[in-house]
């Protein structure tokens, strides 16, 4: 019988990420990308064969260290009368999907930022859901809601960072993600919280038009 082979991204110290037995690699046209055992992925920026690594990462002298200024990990709650909204902010990869799709609820620029009782719960559950990073979560019935069972992908964001789930990450420098369910990481080389992803490839107009 077969051994259960279990995925996994290892994050190599100042170098690409290491996917191991990854099954699905899509672009963001929603193309599948062939994938093999053993994966290099560019987490630098430079490669000219993204999304995997070619050896740029050395000869730019890449650092994949969090950087002091960095957004802090901090989780804020928003109570509402049948759901409440958690945020951690350092985990935000500002795809936006929250304050655009409602913007009732997630208030951007507004104090609070949130209003749990401006919608539906289950509206707001499943706006949540969409979350990529892993920085949104919610409560009800005192039931935390985070991890959602979901499929083993690598999801390439236009422009931006690979959108994980289901895959266990690994970090030598102990960077864990809020969750370990979906989270993004940073392929832009920008990011001030490496491995993961703040949203700096809209700052540095990074672009990939291959994938």
């Amino acid at each position: 019988m077969d051994k259960e082979v279990s995925p996994s991204i290892k994050v190599s110290k100042n170098g690409p990420y290491i996917a191991k037995d990854i099954k699905t690699l899509r672009n963001s046209k929603g193309v599948l990308i062939e994938t093999k055992p053993i994966m290099t992925l560019c987490r630098c920026g430079g490669s000219a064969k993204m999304p995997f690594c070619d050896g740029t990462h050395a000869k730019i002298g890449f650092s994949g260290e969090k950087e002091e200024d960095r957004v802090p990990d901090k989780m804020e709650t928003f109570v509402g009368k049948h759901i409440t909204i958690h945020r951690n902010r350092g985990m935000c990869s500002h795809v936006g999907y929250c304050v655009r799709n409602l913007p009732s609820v997630f208030r951007k620029g507004k104090d609070p930022w949130a209003d749990p009782d401006a919608a539906d719960p289950e509206e707001i559950a499943a706006l949540i859901r969409t979350c990529p990073s892993g920085a949104l979560s919610y409560t009800i019935n005192g039931e935390l809601h985070k991890d959602y069972s979901q499929d083993q992908e690598i999801n390439i964001q236009k422009d931006g960072p690979y959108n994980v789930t289901g895959i266990k990450l690994e970090d030598p420098d102990g960077s864990v993600p809020e969750t370990q369910d979906h989270y993004s990481l940073c392929r832009c080389g920008a990011s001030r919280n490496k491995p993961f992803c703040d949203g700096s490839h809209s700052d540095v107009e990074f672009k990939d038009e291959k994938n």
